[in-house]
């Protein structure tokens, strides 16, 4: 297939390339979204994160697993459509053109980061906070964290088949807790700090 690169951005030169780069989007970004949806509704219902906090971490979850699948396409010794074909169905047209799944890739990251920094930027509104400043970050890199350890232990189950006699889910469910206390740990230092900086200025 033909394409061009302007950077790192794929462009596809006709419309039926266009049309193919589309629906794998659709379908890669469809698979991640579902997956961390599943993982997020079978961690501990006590976790005490709020509902922003528990989206913002799904769309980390999301973006992790998204990475994940795209290093597995980069990996040449691995037979890619055995790995993902039961996941992603256009995987199964013939052999699969490298090129194409990095450019779906990235379109796929650059919709998640967009939801994610969408979503960090209704909570900092709602509460008049500055979205690009050091206990915001912090408090974001709480939830990449929590994300990308509920990831390594998630992929290791079968979710909806073998989740129930896995003894990974009181691993899960450990890690859970614990990231899940440090994301408030650090959204209360957050709300401090700008509770502070306000009573400051007055």
């Amino acid at each position: 297939m033909q394409e061009q690169q302007l950077g790192d951005l794929y462009i596809p030169t006709n419309e039926r390339a266009l049309r193919s780069v589309q629906r794998r989007v659709e379908a890669v970004d469809e698979v991640v979204r579902e997956w961390s949806q599943t993982v997020m509704s079978v961690l501990p219902r006590s976790l005490p994160l709020i509902e922003n906090e528990g989206t913002i971490t799904t769309l980390f979850l999301a973006q992790q697993r998204r990475l994940n699948l795209e290093l597995d396409s980069r990996n040449p010794e691995e037979t890619f459509r055995t790995r993902l074909g039961k996941v992603i169905p256009f995987l199964d047209e013939g052999a699969p053109d490298l090129e194409l799944i990095r450019g779906v890739h990235r379109i796929v990251s650059a919709r998640l980061e967009s939801s994610i920094d969408r979503a960090c930027a209704e909570f900092c509104e709602s509460r008049q906070l500055p979205p690009i400043s050091d206990p915001v970050i912090d408090w974001r890199v709480a939830m990449r964290f929590m994300a990308q350890g509920v990831h390594r232990i998630a992929c290791q189950i079968d979710l909806k088949k073998d989740y129930a006699s896995s003894s990974k889910r009181f691993e899960l469910a450990l890690f859970a807790r614990e990231a899940a206390a440090d994301v408030v740990l650090r959204r209360r230092a957050m709300l401090s700090a700008f509770e502070k900086s306000e009573t400051a200025s007055c």
